[in-house]
């Protein structure tokens, strides 16, 4: 959330898997809106109808006649001449208490674009994303060692790719220990944990990760996002926890344990046709 003493708007929290996809279309709108402006202080000034004029290397310029044009730093020292919505000193009247306040901070600063996001919203802000794995399982020992991993992420318009990888790659590790390491023991009489350490509940080290870890995505556009782009961050999450689970269970000869996580012991177990040590809610079923 925005700090209005700073001018800073409201708008959703980085979260759900959807700040990518929520927050391209809300700084698109406001964007609009400053394109809109400048369109119009440049049709008052130089003539035509706002629809005359288009952007393009700090300027506003006709279309017809691209030398009838006047810098943004024009437009915007007009605009607070001009005060009223241009400046900030009006706002839409559907705009958020928040974001009211925010624009209170900067009004009459210069050219104020500031909208409120009324795009269509009926799709799936977050990516759909799939993993591979390859394990080398030992049958003696129940442990095993993940050869390699590649995760694909169908998450719109890619607006930055080593920001994506990272995430694939970043998501994958979480995956991996909420497979096969991360256990959250609780006290059955009181329901408190009884790990509450890193190191009696483990998570992921450079150990335990593969030395190949590979990323791809589909780079479709999304159809209800005006730069195409959906979020990704917790479905890469999933889709890695879910290639390792899979990969134990074809190892196993498709034994299913229908839980997470999936330690060594429960491996051991399964090879040796015993009963599990754990019953339902036991541990903690992520």
């Amino acid at each position: 959330r925005g700090d209005s003493r700073k001018g800073l708007p409201w708008n959703s929290p980085q979260g759900g898997s959807n700040t990518t996809f929520s927050e391209t279309r809300s700084n698109y709108v406001a964007a609009m809106d400053a394109v809109t402006k400048l369109k119009e202080i440049a049709a008052m000034d130089l003539g035509g109808k706002a629809d005359d004029y288009d952007i393009g290397d700090e300027t506003v310029f006709a279309k017809a006649d691209p030398s009838k044009s006047m810098t943004y730093a024009a437009a915007a020292q007009r605009a607070v001449e001009l005060g009223g919505k241009y400046s900030g000193k009006e706002v839409p009247d559907n705009i958020n208490p928040e974001t009211r306040e925010a624009v209170e901070v900067i009004a009459g600063t210069g050219l104020v674009g500031v909208a409120k996001d009324t795009l269509e919203r009926t799709g799936t802000p977050p990516a759909i994303c799939v993993g591979f794995m390859r394990i080398e399982l030992d049958t003696e020992t129940g442990k095993y060692r993940i050869l390699d991993y590649v995760g694909v992420s169908d998450c719109g318009t890619v607006v930055h790719p080593m920001g994506l990888a990272t995430q694939i790659r970043g998501g994958a590790v979480h995956g991996i220990g909420m497979a096969s390491l991360e256990k959250t023991v609780y006290d059955p009489q009181n329901g408190l944990p009884a790990n509450v350490g890193l190191y009696q509940c483990k998570p992921p080290s450079y150990l335990d990760m593969p030395v190949e870890m590979d990323w791809d995505a589909v780079n479709i556009a999304d159809p209800q996002n005006p730069v195409g782009a959906r979020g990704t961050g917790e479905p890469v999450m999933g889709a890695a926890a879910s290639a390792l689970l899979c990969a134990i269970s074809d190892a196993l000869g498709g034994h299913m344990f229908n839980r997470a996580p999936v330690t060594t012991d429960m491996i051991l177990n399964a090879l040796n046709g015993q009963d599990r040590l754990y019953k339902p809610l036991r541990i903690n079923s992520q």
